[in-house]
């Protein structure tokens, strides 16, 4: 053959492979809007900007995973890079689905949409004491993002960590989907039988989002997950569509549904923790994706994810999770993204969030769903707990109101490392890797408190509870008013934390449909930055009422005056059973404790720390109906968060209360 005619049918080679090339890609586009393909790099500076154009998946020594739609490619091939079309991953064949909640009982399926958003709400039907599912928006498609809210006082946001998981932000990395579903389930269905998961239920509020990206998962409809898409039905990475540190507000293009949806709900919480779960590769992935330099935390970060892997590699076969440093990196290090949520969550919300990578499937089979969540199920729970750890507390006011303060480490916090108390309670978590610390404690209209020497150990909890001084005092500070029914008179219980020309007290009365009447008054205590403690009895004998009703009128000495809230009595025997608020509440070291019981009955009262264990047994004996009271005294206890319970026959009531010494 002629030198002539060979260079002839190599060019025909080189144009017909060429021509398949651009046709499979094509081909993805149409039927996906997306293509994945692989690619040489020997300059890994490279990725900073290749980042910003493709969507990288993976890198493995020189070699580069990579989506991209349409836009995207066109701009990759401007660079003349030689490149490979690979197979769409989430082209799977015999995916086992089942489109009811029954199917799932192996866990050994994947569900459909309709299966999916049925099981959710089952939940809540199932578990309504402790289960909330909450339809935090839609996506492009109007399918809705679900979350599953766990807690043992639903509905109420109390003085406790916010926790999220998060998966399948990636509509085809699907092993986290299942395992989220079945988490949640185990949850509920062992709260109160295993100790572990009680301890937390009680102590955490944990919100679970097993689809973030339901468009993307049923790509080729509601009944399957086979077809599935990475990127959402825009043709957008989701995890390159927030907000960055060192890129800027919209680096992945203008903000998606669901990506809103995200927002909208970290903003609306206070997440103290957070993880995202993926699939394509097996490896804790921690703080930062964006720039070199590392976290304030970087020990902690990787505490965390060591021991996540640690556990995982106990209980799994050899060889799981055992990428990069056999199982951990730090995101840059791998390779750099703009616009992830892991940083999003961590730098503009004050939180801590890792991406945890937990099957090299990207679809993993049905049937190895069931081994995977063994592999992983301890680690879920070790990873949770980590929000009781480190140095917690409450930041109030002089009157025991809730701040939201931010809680900042001299000479350790940098970009954006601080963290915030929560608004609604005043409850902050300092996760940090053991050492001592000064932290200084910061608020608009407030003197800044700085606390010296505080020292923490790792796995374990320092409380530190902060009280912060007004930059200008209210002239009377009124802690408490409170007031119980005994032996047909009404006993007012009232506190203040400091007083400025108080004259005193007039004790105001009103019953149901009339006018506000005079029934005593109190002296104060003039000028004084010392608390005090008052109280008046009220004979209600002759009050044939179902409501009665009390104020306070405070009268300085030059005749201004302000008024109390009201507080609401009964004088009936109690037609249901009650717990009320502890008073004071804080206290040190005794505070008082109200209770109604509508039928007679065995009745107990006790009181547990934190962590679940019995510290004091209050009431334990027969109660006739009626209205009671008892005086706990924890003059033997710590300062922190204490639990009080009330159970008689059926009903079962919990409450907090604060000791601050």
């Amino acid at each position: 053959m002629s030198t002539k005619i060979l260079l002839f049918f190599l060019l025909i080679f080189f144009i017909a492979s060429q021509s398949f090339s651009q046709k499979s890609a094509q081909y993805y586009f149409d039927t996906k809007g997306e293509v994945y393909f692989q690619f040489e790099l020997t300059d890994r500076t490279k990725l900073e900007s290749l980042t910003k154009i493709i969507s990288i998946a993976n890198v493995k020594k020189q070699t580069v995973f990579a989506y991209a739609n349409k836009d995207e490619f066109n701009h990759f091939l401007e660079l003349r890079i030689k490149y490979t079309i690979l197979p769409h991953p989430g082209d799977v064949e015999n995916v086992t689905m089942t489109n009811s909640i029954d199917g799932m009982d192996d866990w050994n399926t994947y569900p459909t949409y309709d299966a999916y958003v049925s099981m959710m709400y089952q939940f809540q039907t199932d578990f309504g004491n402790i289960c909330q599912i909450v339809d935090a928006g839609t996506t492009v498609q109007g399918r809705h993002i679900l979350f599953a809210v766990i807690s043992d006082n639903i509905g109420s946001r109390e003085a406790e960590p916010q926790f999220m998981f998060t998966s399948s932000i990636h509509g085809n990395e699907t092993t986290g989907y299942v395992l989220m579903l079945r988490l949640i389930d185990s949850l509920l269905t062992s709260y109160g039988y295993d100790n572990r998961i009680t301890n937390l239920v009680d102590n955490v509020e944990i919100w679970i989002n097993p689809l973030a990206n339901p468009d993307g998962t049923y790509h080729s409809g509601n009944n399957t997950v086979s077809g599935a898409t990475r990127y959402n039905a825009n043709g957008y990475d989701l995890n390159r569509n927030f907000p960055d540190p060192e890129d800027g507000m919209n680096p992945g293009g203008p903000w998606q549904p669901e990506t809103i949806v995200m927002m909208n709900i970290a903003e609306a919480n206070n997440f103290v923790l957070s993880a995202n779960f993926h699939g394509g590769v097996e490896v804790m992935n921690y703080p930062w994706d964006t720039w070199i330099r590392r976290h304030a935390d970087d020990n902690w970060l990787q505490l965390v994810s060591r021991q996540y892997a640690d556990t995982a590699h106990a209980h799994s076969p050899s060889g799981y999770m055992t990428f990069m440093n056999n199982g951990i990196t730090n995101g840059y290090d791998w390779y750099t993204i703009s616009g992830g949520r892991q940083d999003y969550m961590t730098y503009f919300r004050h939180g801590r969030e890792i991406t945890m990578e937990i099957s090299d499937s990207y679809i993993l089979p049905a049937s190895q769903l069931p081994a995977f969540w063994e592999y992983n199920k301890r680690s879920f729970l070790n990873y949770i707990e980590q929000t009781l750890y480190g140095i917690r507390g409450v930041v109030t006011d002089t009157v025991g109101n809730p701040i939201r303060a931010k809680v900042l480490i001299a000479g350790h916090d940098l970009d954006s490392s601080e963290v915030y108390s929560d608004s609604i309670n005043g409850n902050y978590h300092r996760m940090i890797f053991a050492g001592n610390y000064n932290l200084t404690f910061t608020a608009p209209h407030y003197f800044d408190t700085t606390i010296t020497g505080v020292s923490v150990a790792n796995k374990s909890t320092t409380i530190l509870n902060v009280e912060m001084i007004p930059l200008e005092p209210v002239p009377v500070e009124l802690i408490s008013f409170n007031a119980n029914v005994q032996d047909g008179k009404v006993n007012l219980f009232w506190s203040t934390a400091t007083e400025i020309n108080n004259q005193g007290f007039e004790i105001q009365r009103k019953l149901e449909n009339s006018e506000w009447t005079l029934r005593g008054f109190k002296n104060g205590a003039g000028t004084t930055t010392e608390p005090q403690s008052y109280s008046f009895s009220d004979d209600i004998t002759d009050v044939n009422a179902k409501s009665i009703y009390y104020r306070l009128k405070q009268i300085d000495f030059d005749g201004s005056y302000e008024y109390s809230d009201e507080v609401f009595v009964t004088n009936l025997t109690p037609t249901k059973f009650v717990l009320e608020q502890n008073y004071p509440n804080p206290f040190n070291p005794t505070t008082t404790i109200k209770y109604s019981i509508a039928g007679e009955g065995i009745v107990t009262l006790k009181v547990f720390n934190t962590i679940g264990e019995e510290v004091a047994l209050l009431v334990n004996e027969t109660k006739l109906a009626g209205n009671y009271e008892v005086e706990f005294d924890a003059s033997g206890l710590s300062s922190g968060i204490y639990l009080y319970r009330l159970h008689s026959g059926n009903f079962v009531q919990t409450r907090k209360m604060l000791l601050l010494k």
